[in-house]
């Protein structure tokens, strides 16, 4: 088996090369479950400082790959090392040309808007476990990555709609006092962050800010 440090983004997320965005969108979510803090797979064989280690190479792999311009790069990367033959570049693969998204985004931005928004209220209305988490009086930072999670919304696509940084959704998550933005912001970075979730803003905001002591 090989080192960590020696496995490609590809293998660190256990994806073929010419894997599909959905098959990467899965495997991420797949591998986010299995070294999660509840997870009692890997809490048999595995340190929290591991864990995190591990969830945190699994996410630049993610970032990297569910990115067309920086997987093309990387894969670039791979051809120059000798690690990838070139004809199994994800180019050359296209399944998806890069305007699409764009044309999609700009065209159908409302439309899709509005079906993603339909498909994440049924997704959490038939998930016990986002309903126990949204009955709580108070939540916490590990609520709120646990509601993304059961929800499939990768902490990507929440810094993309809202503009919010990766490393300010990340302290949003960790739920650590120190790390956490002023509580002017703070409260209307969650109310966002639920709006990416399709949940009700104000009440997810107001229960966080509980949670974590930031009441204004």
């Amino acid at each position: 088996m090989k080192n960590p440090r020696q496995q490609t983004y590809y293998e660190k997320l256990e994806v073929p090369h010419d894997a599909s965005p959905l098959e990467i969108r899965r495997a991420y979510k797949k591998l986010f479950e299995l070294y999660q803090d509840e997870s009692l797979a890997s809490y048999s064989f595995f340190s929290e400082e591991d864990r995190k280690e591990i969830l945190s190479d699994i996410e630049e792999a993610y970032l990297t790959l569910i990115n067309t311009e920086s997987r093309m790069s990387y894969d670039d990367g791979l051809i120059a090392l000798g690690r990838l033959p070139e004809e199994k570049s994800y180019r050359d693969a296209a399944k998806e040309p890069v305007p699409i998204y764009h044309l999609q985004k700009k065209t159908m931005g409302v439309a899709s808007s509005g079906r993603r928004k339909e498909e994440l209220q049924t997704l959490a209305s038939r998930t016990p476990a986002v309903r126990e988490i949204l009955s709580r009086d108070a939540l916490t930072g590990a609520d709120l990555e646990k509601l993304r999670a059961a929800l499939e919304v990768p902490l990507e696509e929440i810094a993309e709609s809202t503009n919010i940084r990766i490393d300010i959704l990340r302290a949003m998550e960790g739920g650590d006092p120190a790390t956490l933005p002023p509580a002017v912001y703070l409260k209307g970075f969650v109310k966002s962050y639920a709006r990416c979730l399709a949940l009700d803003e104000h009440a997810v905001a107001e229960k966080y800010m509980k949670g974590t002591g930031k009441n204004e």
